[in-house]
């Protein structure tokens, strides 16, 4: 699993993110992460984009 975090440049939705770091978890690390988020009120959402 892959943390992403970055900054916001500009107006809101009229130029990307800027992608600061980037941090690789192993898997129990991630499933942690997971259960910590989901207990935090998180929930996974269906995507939004089109499978190709």
């Amino acid at each position: 699993m892959f943390i992403d975090s970055g900054i916001i440049l500009g107006v809101l939705g009229k130029e990307p993110p800027l992608m600061t770091t980037r941090d690789e978890l192993k898997v129990d690390k991630a499933r942690d992460e997971w259960r910590k988020l989901i207990t935090q009120g998180w929930r996974r959402t269906k995507p939004v984009w089109e499978s190709y």
